[in-house]
């Protein structure tokens, strides 16, 4: 098994997180972007140094091999007891454990952060995610079907939840 620790996340990261990002953009179905996306965009999403959105590098044998973050799921304040999840290993890093090791320290600090409830929205042609957070204890609780475009096919939305125990 891998050594993986969660390092916080900063500027000088952005860069790898966007090469990641733009792997699955343009070669898999996983990302919903049509186009590699700009370090400015990445920051409307990642919100870096914020106390409770929180975001890291993933760290496998003191090797940088992927991210996860969270962001709001809905801007409305109400949604604030729900946040996104979101999870890239690079392609060399998956099937390894990693992402599973990331999500059991990851989780403990997101329920810290006060959250209620995680969701995750995951294409349906991404069997590794699904396979990951099933793992992790997330259910199904929606699939929208041919909600969106790519790579000229039709993808369904899955998305996943995880209740913070009582």
């Amino acid at each position: 098994m891998e050594n993986v620790e969660l390092k916080e996340m900063t500027p000088a990261d952005l860069e790898f997180v966007k090469e990641v990002y733009d792997y699955y953009i343009l070669h898999s179905t996983a990302v919903f972007y049509l186009h590699p996306l700009t370090i400015s965009e990445l920051g409307e999403n990642i919100r870096l140094g914020d106390p409770r959105y929180l975001a890291y590098t993933i760290h496998a044998n003191n090797q940088r091999c992927g991210f996860c973050y969270i962001s709001k799921f809905k801007p409305k304040e109400a949604f604030d007891v729900t946040v996104e999840i979101t999870v890239y290993l690079t392609p060399s890093a998956g099937g390894k454990g990693i992402g599973y090791a990331a999500m059991q320290q990851f989780e403990p600090r997101i329920w810290e952060a006060g959250f209620h409830n995680i969701v995750a929205l995951i294409t349906g042609e991404n069997t590794a995610s699904v396979r990951l957070f099933e793992k992790c204890g997330y259910t199904e609780c929606a699939r929208i079907k041919q909600v969106a475009r790519k790579f000229d096919r039709l993808l369904d939305l899955l998305i996943y939840q995880k209740l913070r125990a009582s």
